[in-house]
This record gives C-alpha cells, structure tokens and sequence, in this order.
C-alpha cells in the first residue's frame, strides 16, 4: 500500500509490493543486446529499436523497430511499415507518399536515439551506431507521423563516427556526448561534446563539433546515462562504462552541463552514497516546478445579502511550492551468485543535493521478475521485463520477449524540509500466470 508522511525521506520501504497481472498483448520483441529506446511522453509511446538478436554470437546488427503504446499496453512492430526518402528528395513537395519506395532502417548496434519535437512534427532521431563493421556518424530521422525516413545533412564540420554515444533532445537542439570507436569492452572513451541546432531557414546545422570537455572533468566513459533537468535548462551526465567490470557513480562522475554557458559542474557537495558495482543502469527525470497544495483552512462562507461592515479576514492563499529538481537511478546490481536485481535511487539535485537509495531490491527479487529497461512519463516510472514469456526465433533458439511492464507512482513531499519521496505506489503489469 501506499505510504505517507514528512519522514519518508529517511526511512527505508519495508511495504509489500501491490501488484496485478496484465498481459501486454500484439507483436512482443525479442530482448535484443545492444537495442536503444527512447520514450515520446506526450504520446505516452515507446520505441525500440536495433541491436543483436539473442544468442547470435556473429553478433549481427538488426533493424528491429518496435512501438509500445502506453495508454492501451500494446506493442506493434513498425519494422517493415517505413518508406525511405533518398537525400535529394527530403524536402521535395511534389513527392507523394504513394510514390515513396518502402526500405528498413539501417541494422545498427547500440546507436544513440532521442525524440525529437521541432516543426509541428515528432520523429525518432537516431545517430551512429555500428552497423557490422565499423561505427558510423550518420544522423537519421523517422517521423513518426507519417512512417517515413531519411538521412540528415546537417551543415557544419562533421563529427567522428561512434557508437555508445548519449543524445538529449532540447527543444530545437541535438546534445551527443561521449561515445567509443570500436565494439570493444576496454575501447578508449570520446570525451567531446556536440551540438547540433535546427532553424527553418537553415535546417539542421553543427554549432559545435567534437568540443573537447574540461579538463577538470573526469572522462564518463561509453554509454553513459544523460537526461534533462530544471525544466531543460541543464543535462544531468552520469558516469558510463571504462571496461567490462561494473559501474560506480561518484561525486565527480555526476555532471551538470548548462545548454546555454556550456559550462559542467559536479556534485561534490551531495550528500549521500551515489550508487556502485552495477553491471548496467538507467535514469530518468522527474517532472519539477510549482504545486499548489490547499490552505491549512478552508474559506469562511460566504452569507447572502449585504456585506458586513467587519468581514472576517480572507482565507490564506493556496501554499505554493518549488520542488528541486530530482531523477530516479535503476540499477541492476549482484543479489545471489551470478544473478542481478534492480535497485533504485533517488537523486535530488541542487540547492537539496541529496541522494538515497530506496532499498527495494529484495521487493524486486521477490516479484521474480526479469526486468531490463527503466524510463519515465512525468512522474510515472516504468519497468518493462519478461514474466517468463518466450517466442521460438529465427534460428531455432527460444528467447525471451517484452511481454509485462511494471508501473511505479511516485509522489513528492510538500514538506519544506524533506523534499523527497513521499509515496510510492506499485502495481505489476505482466504476463499472466
């Protein structure tokens, strides 16, 4: 059940998880290794795409593109429903859909995605990726309205290819930081950032390409985890992997970049344990800004007729608070021998500069769940796994799929001091039993 009160902050959740069992039902994807995600929240949508099929040890990329509607808890495979405009014909409007010839994707392994909103339109971004051979550099968008794609051209000096990369979405603006060369564990980290901006006028144009980051900030590593804070005004970058051995977020690791100054900022003065030896994770942001909570007393009512001459005093306004801006860690860490479990964290930034863990693993254990992908809609947070569902592939094997999903409500405190979580609420969506 859910749970309140101004102390919560502190305090450790010991409750039973409440959980219900629904199936999500249409055409379920396989776990592929390597796939990428990215979350359109004001469709509530999710999409999924690439990677390397299980137990494919040629380690072929595919170009699987899966969509979850989030509303009505069903996946559609968009994989073969795509056109292809050629470069020369992106902004020809004389060409009709009718007339656009129907292609895939590229096959990539572990590009970097974001959604996209500039124009009046929605489109899946993806950039570099590796494509079987080498990485690559090219920019590609879907759009996700009308099921077409095409390659960007994008002015300005280009940027190395990579694979690993993170890409934030903000506004009119593309952020690609870090990334790796090469599919290898101990591959050296690109520690640069680039900045790609779009205008009617000029489309979509490099401002900054390949900048090298301060020298006061440690290298992140590849795949490190970055997501907008303060209502966009500033991306939240978190320590990725160096080697194949697990992932440990410190102080230093944990970096502010400011969109307009281009300036990073650490957190050494957080308090708290950020999170360690995690074999994999991922971060989401909580929506932050003004709530209005009722007056400690309602209103006097009001008489019919004429006025008093002493009215009583007005009713207090409604108390408005400013929340912190905060994002929730999932990281899936060693519980029994070789297996993992999710552990969660909440991180809440400066002027609070605090983070917690919530202690949930044993909860998540018990469910006996597979969970793998973490993400957020507002403040709603979702997992999404396997209850155990498995679908024969193309060679033979029996792999898992995408069949449940794990709904966590989260809900802040109005307490000045705590500013912190105040309830959670769980509710298991999976496959049936």
């Amino acid at each position: 059940m859910a749970r309140t009160g101004p102390d919560l902050a502190d305090t450790q959740l010991k409750e039973p998880l409440v959980h219900k069992k629904i199936r999500l039902t249409g055409q379920k994807p396989s776990f592929n290794d390597w796939e990428v995600y990215a979350v359109d929240s004001k469709r509530e949508r999710l999409f999924l795409y690439g990677g390397v099929r299980p137990h494919d040890e040629n380690f072929i990329p595919t170009c699987d593109f899966h969509c979850l509607d989030l509303r009505t808890m069903r996946w559609s495979n968009l994989t073969n429903s795509l056109k292809f405009r050629p470069r020369q014909q992106v902004f020809d409007p004389f060409l009709k859909d009718e007339n656009i010839a129907s292609q895939q994707l590229p096959a990539l392994t572990d590009a970097a995605c974001s959604i996209v909103s500039v124009g009046g339109g929605s489109y899946f971004f993806l950039f570099g990726g590796h494509n079987g051979v080498n990485a690559t550099s090219d920019l590609i968008a879907i759009d996700l309205d009308l099921s077409v794609w095409w390659f960007v051209d994008i002015q300005g000096a280009p940027i190395r290819p990579r694979m690993s990369a993170s890409m934030v979405s903000i506004n009119n603006q593309l952020f690609i930081f870090g990334g790796r060369d090469q599919f290898t564990a101990n591959a050296p980290a690109i520690h640069t950032y680039s900045i790609a901006e779009y205008s009617p006028q000029t489309r979509w144009t490099w401002r900054i390409s390949d900048g090298p980051m301060p020298a006061d900030v440690p290298s992140l590593g590849y795949s490190m985890q970055a997501t907008p804070v303060y209502d966009g005004q500033k991306i939240l970058l978190l320590q990725g992997r160096v080697n194949d051995q697990p992932i440990n977020i410190s102080r230093e690791s944990a970096v502010l970049f400011h969109i307009q100054n281009h300036t990073f900022q650490d957190s050494r003065t957080t308090m708290g344990n950020f999170p360690r030896d995690m074999c994999w994770y991922r971060v989401a942001s909580l929506d932050s800004g003004p709530q209005n909570f009722p007056p400690a007393s309602p209103p006097t009512p009001r008489r019919r007729g004429r006025p008093p001459k002493n009215p009583p005093a007005a009713a207090p306004p409604a108390q408005q608070i400013h929340f912190s801006s905060s994002v929730v860690i999932f990281g899936w860490i060693k519980h029994t021998g070789d297996h993992l479990v999710a552990e969660a964290w909440h991180y809440m930034l400066p002027p609070a500069e605090r983070i917690r863990c919530l202690d949930l693993k044993e909860q998540f254990w018990e469910l006996d769940l597979d969970l793998q992908l973490f993400f957020a809609v507002g403040n709603r947070l979702f997992l999404l796994g396997s209850g155990g569902e498995k679908f024969p592939s193309e060679e033979g094997h029996e792999v898992p799929v995408w069949d449940f999903r794990l709904n966590l409500l989260l809900y802040k405190s109005c307490h000045d001091r705590v500013q912190g979580v105040l309830s959670l609420e769980f509710s298991y969506t999976g496959s049936e039993n």
